[in-house]
Protein backbone atom coordinates (compact mmCIF):
# COMPACT_ATOMS: atom_id res chain seq x y z
CA UNK A 1 0.00 0.00 0.00
CA UNK A 2 0.98 3.44 -0.87
CA UNK A 3 2.09 6.30 1.88
CA UNK A 4 -0.68 8.46 0.91
CA UNK A 5 -2.82 5.65 0.40
CA UNK A 6 -2.54 4.47 4.16
CA UNK A 7 -2.42 8.25 5.04
CA UNK A 8 -5.86 8.40 3.17
CA UNK A 9 -7.48 5.28 5.08
CA UNK A 10 -5.87 6.40 8.70
CA UNK A 11 -7.37 9.53 8.54
CA UNK A 12 -10.94 7.90 7.46
CA UNK A 13 -10.65 5.26 10.47
CA UNK A 14 -9.39 8.42 12.98
CA UNK A 15 -12.57 10.52 11.38
CA UNK A 16 -14.93 7.95 12.02
CA UNK A 17 -13.83 6.41 15.14
CA UNK A 18 -12.82 9.38 16.87
CA UNK A 19 -9.79 8.20 18.81
CA UNK A 20 -7.78 5.01 17.70
CA UNK A 21 -5.11 2.65 18.88
CA UNK A 22 -2.00 1.77 17.07
CA UNK A 23 -2.51 -1.77 17.43
CA UNK A 24 -6.24 -1.21 15.71
CA UNK A 25 -5.01 0.46 12.48
CA UNK A 26 -2.00 -1.85 12.30
CA UNK A 27 -4.58 -4.90 12.03
CA UNK A 28 -6.90 -3.03 10.08
CA UNK A 29 -4.03 -1.78 7.53
CA UNK A 30 -2.60 -4.74 7.56
CA UNK A 31 0.96 -2.82 8.40
CA UNK A 32 3.44 -2.95 11.11
CA UNK A 33 2.75 -0.96 14.51
CA UNK A 34 6.29 0.64 13.83
CA UNK A 35 5.03 2.08 10.23
CA UNK A 36 1.94 3.63 11.72
CA UNK A 37 3.69 5.34 14.38
CA UNK A 38 6.23 6.53 11.69
CA UNK A 39 2.61 7.54 9.69
CA UNK A 40 0.87 9.60 12.48
CA UNK A 41 4.21 11.35 13.38
CA UNK A 42 3.89 12.21 10.13
CA UNK A 43 0.51 13.21 9.84
CA UNK A 44 0.23 14.97 12.83
CA UNK A 45 3.29 18.10 11.85
CA UNK A 46 0.52 18.68 9.23
CA UNK A 47 -2.29 18.42 11.60
CA UNK A 48 -3.95 16.13 10.52
CA UNK A 49 -4.39 13.94 13.85
CA UNK A 50 -3.53 14.59 17.16
CA UNK A 51 -1.40 11.93 18.43
CA UNK A 52 -2.07 10.68 22.34
CA UNK A 53 -0.89 7.68 24.20
CA UNK A 54 -1.02 4.28 22.34
CA UNK A 55 -2.70 6.17 19.26
CA UNK A 56 -4.21 9.21 17.78
CA UNK A 57 -7.37 11.33 17.86
CA UNK A 58 -8.82 14.18 15.17
CA UNK A 59 -6.84 17.74 16.30
CA UNK A 60 -9.22 20.59 17.57
CA UNK A 61 -8.43 22.09 14.12
CA UNK A 62 -7.21 20.20 11.14
CA UNK A 63 -6.38 20.75 7.18
CA UNK A 64 -7.16 23.65 4.93
CA UNK A 65 -10.69 25.88 6.06
CA UNK A 66 -13.70 24.66 4.46
CA UNK A 67 -14.06 25.28 1.01
CA UNK A 68 -16.72 27.81 1.75
CA UNK A 69 -13.95 29.75 4.01
CA UNK A 70 -11.40 29.21 1.05
CA UNK A 71 -14.02 30.89 -1.38
CA UNK A 72 -13.78 34.12 -0.02
CA UNK A 73 -9.76 34.18 0.83
CA UNK A 74 -7.21 35.84 -1.53
CA UNK A 75 -10.34 37.02 -3.83
CA UNK A 76 -8.99 39.42 -6.16
CA UNK A 77 -5.41 37.09 -6.82
CA UNK A 78 -7.84 34.24 -7.92
CA UNK A 79 -9.95 36.35 -10.25
CA UNK A 80 -7.08 37.75 -11.95
CA UNK A 81 -5.37 34.01 -12.25
CA UNK A 82 -8.43 32.74 -13.78
CA UNK A 83 -8.73 35.59 -16.34
CA UNK A 84 -4.97 34.79 -17.48
CA UNK A 85 -6.20 30.79 -17.17
CA UNK A 86 -8.93 31.39 -19.02
CA UNK A 87 -6.63 32.23 -22.13
CA UNK A 88 -5.98 28.06 -22.65
CA UNK A 89 -9.47 27.79 -22.65
CA UNK A 90 -11.25 27.32 -26.71
CA UNK A 91 -14.06 25.79 -28.02
CA UNK A 92 -14.26 21.72 -27.95
CA UNK A 93 -11.43 21.21 -25.31
CA UNK A 94 -11.32 18.82 -22.66
CA UNK A 95 -10.23 19.86 -19.18
CA UNK A 96 -9.64 18.05 -15.46
CA UNK A 97 -10.19 20.04 -12.73
CA UNK A 98 -9.72 19.73 -9.21
CA UNK A 99 -11.96 20.82 -5.89
CA UNK A 100 -9.57 23.40 -5.42
CA UNK A 101 -11.10 26.85 -4.31
CA UNK A 102 -8.90 28.54 -6.89
CA UNK A 103 -10.21 27.17 -9.76
CA UNK A 104 -13.38 28.30 -9.21
CA UNK A 105 -13.25 31.66 -10.64
CA UNK A 106 -12.23 30.04 -13.85
CA UNK A 107 -15.89 28.68 -14.42
CA UNK A 108 -17.16 32.44 -15.62
CA UNK A 109 -15.48 32.18 -18.59
CA UNK A 110 -16.02 28.93 -19.58
CA UNK A 111 -19.83 30.64 -20.12
CA UNK A 112 -19.72 31.00 -24.32
CA UNK A 113 -17.52 28.05 -25.13
CA UNK A 114 -18.84 25.40 -27.25
CA UNK A 115 -17.90 21.38 -26.75
CA UNK A 116 -16.41 22.01 -23.62
CA UNK A 117 -16.19 19.04 -22.09
CA UNK A 118 -14.63 19.21 -18.38
CA UNK A 119 -14.08 16.05 -16.02
CA UNK A 120 -14.16 16.42 -12.21
CA UNK A 121 -14.51 15.29 -8.73
CA UNK A 122 -15.84 18.11 -7.14
CA UNK A 123 -19.89 17.84 -6.91
CA UNK A 124 -19.69 21.95 -6.23
CA UNK A 125 -17.83 22.39 -9.31
CA UNK A 126 -20.07 20.32 -11.49
CA UNK A 127 -23.23 21.88 -9.78
CA UNK A 128 -21.88 25.74 -11.09
CA UNK A 129 -20.64 24.02 -14.18
CA UNK A 130 -24.27 23.19 -15.02
CA UNK A 131 -25.55 26.30 -13.80
CA UNK A 132 -23.46 28.90 -15.59
CA UNK A 133 -22.20 26.84 -18.70
CA UNK A 134 -23.35 24.88 -21.55
CA UNK A 135 -20.56 22.44 -20.73
CA UNK A 136 -20.76 18.67 -20.65
CA UNK A 137 -19.82 17.73 -17.22
CA UNK A 138 -18.27 14.15 -16.20
CA UNK A 139 -18.38 13.78 -12.59
CA UNK A 140 -15.95 10.88 -11.50
CA UNK A 141 -18.01 9.09 -8.76
CA UNK A 142 -16.21 7.87 -5.56
CA UNK A 143 -16.72 8.41 -1.67
CA UNK A 144 -17.96 11.58 -1.16
CA UNK A 145 -16.57 13.56 1.69
CA UNK A 146 -16.58 17.02 2.88
CA UNK A 147 -19.86 17.44 1.40
CA UNK A 148 -19.02 17.98 -1.58
CA UNK A 149 -15.51 15.78 -2.74
CA UNK A 150 -15.22 12.77 -4.52
CA UNK A 151 -11.87 10.61 -3.87
CA UNK A 152 -10.79 6.90 -3.40
CA UNK A 153 -9.54 3.95 -5.67
CA UNK A 154 -12.80 3.79 -7.74
CA UNK A 155 -12.27 7.20 -8.91
CA UNK A 156 -8.67 6.82 -9.55
CA UNK A 157 -9.28 4.18 -11.84
CA UNK A 158 -12.10 6.67 -13.45
CA UNK A 159 -9.60 9.10 -14.01
CA UNK A 160 -8.02 6.18 -16.39
CA UNK A 161 -10.53 6.55 -19.03
CA UNK A 162 -10.03 9.77 -19.76
CA UNK A 163 -7.52 11.90 -21.53
CA UNK A 164 -7.95 15.93 -21.63
CA UNK A 165 -6.48 18.74 -23.64
CA UNK A 166 -5.96 20.86 -20.41
CA UNK A 167 -5.71 19.95 -16.40
CA UNK A 168 -6.24 23.03 -13.83
CA UNK A 169 -5.37 21.98 -10.23
CA UNK A 170 -3.98 23.95 -7.10
CA UNK A 171 -1.56 23.06 -4.19
CA UNK A 172 -1.60 23.82 -0.53
CA UNK A 173 2.05 24.96 -1.02
CA UNK A 174 4.81 25.31 -3.62
CA UNK A 175 8.72 25.71 -3.39
CA UNK A 176 11.75 25.54 -4.80
CA UNK A 177 12.84 22.48 -2.50
CA UNK A 178 9.59 20.56 -2.10
CA UNK A 179 7.74 20.75 -5.30
CA UNK A 180 3.63 20.83 -4.90
CA UNK A 181 2.58 19.91 -1.78
CA UNK A 182 -0.77 18.83 0.02
CA UNK A 183 -2.53 18.70 2.92
CA UNK A 184 -4.74 16.58 1.76
CA UNK A 185 -4.13 12.66 1.12
CA UNK A 186 -7.51 11.70 -0.33
CA UNK A 187 -7.04 14.05 -3.33
CA UNK A 188 -3.45 13.88 -4.07
CA UNK A 189 -4.07 10.28 -5.72
CA UNK A 190 -6.63 11.76 -7.69
CA UNK A 191 -5.13 14.57 -8.94
CA UNK A 192 -1.64 12.76 -9.80
CA UNK A 193 -3.73 10.23 -11.87
CA UNK A 194 -5.16 13.20 -13.90
CA UNK A 195 -1.10 14.31 -14.30
CA UNK A 196 -0.87 11.40 -16.03
CA UNK A 197 -4.03 12.06 -18.30
CA UNK A 198 -3.78 15.16 -19.75
CA UNK A 199 -1.83 16.74 -22.36
CA UNK A 200 -1.28 20.07 -20.44
CA UNK A 201 -1.16 20.68 -16.37
CA UNK A 202 -2.02 23.88 -15.61
CA UNK A 203 -1.03 24.97 -12.00
CA UNK A 204 -3.49 28.00 -10.37
CA UNK A 205 -1.30 29.44 -7.29
CA UNK A 206 -1.89 32.84 -5.51
CA UNK A 207 1.49 33.79 -3.74
CA UNK A 208 0.37 33.06 -0.23
CA UNK A 209 1.26 29.38 -1.22
CA UNK A 210 4.48 30.05 -2.20
CA UNK A 211 7.03 28.61 0.60
CA UNK A 212 4.76 26.53 1.89
CA UNK A 213 5.81 22.70 2.73
CA UNK A 214 3.53 20.24 3.92
CA UNK A 215 3.16 16.68 4.27
CA UNK A 216 2.41 15.16 1.26
CA UNK A 217 4.28 15.49 -2.36
CA UNK A 218 1.49 16.20 -4.83
CA UNK A 219 4.26 16.60 -8.13
CA UNK A 220 7.59 17.84 -8.96
CA UNK A 221 8.03 21.27 -10.59
CA UNK A 222 9.20 20.08 -13.72
CA UNK A 223 6.18 17.88 -14.30
CA UNK A 224 4.01 21.12 -14.92
CA UNK A 225 3.44 23.48 -18.05
CA UNK A 226 2.44 26.21 -16.77
CA UNK A 227 2.27 27.92 -13.57
CA UNK A 228 -0.32 30.76 -13.16
CA UNK A 229 0.07 33.36 -10.08
CA UNK A 230 -1.33 36.62 -9.31
CA UNK A 231 2.28 38.48 -9.18
CA UNK A 232 5.70 36.99 -8.89
CA UNK A 233 6.95 35.18 -6.37
CA UNK A 234 9.33 36.48 -3.96
CA UNK A 235 11.88 33.47 -4.79
CA UNK A 236 14.23 33.63 -6.89
CA UNK A 237 14.82 30.19 -6.98
CA UNK A 238 11.48 29.48 -7.56
CA UNK A 239 11.25 31.74 -10.34
CA UNK A 240 14.55 30.45 -11.79
CA UNK A 241 13.35 27.20 -11.93
CA UNK A 242 10.08 27.68 -13.63
CA UNK A 243 11.17 30.33 -16.02
CA UNK A 244 8.91 30.51 -19.10
CA UNK A 245 6.43 28.47 -17.48
CA UNK A 246 5.66 31.06 -15.05
CA UNK A 247 2.46 33.40 -16.13
CA UNK A 248 2.00 36.54 -13.87
CA UNK A 249 0.39 38.69 -16.81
Amino acid sequence: MLKTERYSKIYDLVKDKKSVTVQYLSKKLYTSEATIRRDLSDMEKSNLIKRVWGGAMLPTVNKDAPLFVREQTNQAAKEKIARIAARFLHNSCSVFMDPSSTCLPLIQYMKDLKNLVVVTNSLHVSKMLANETEASIIILGGHVYEGTILAGRTVVEAVRQYHTDLMFFSCSGISASAGLTSLEPRVVEVSQEMMRHTSKRILLADSSKVGVETLLTLSELSVLDYVIMEKVPDDPELVRILGDRLITE
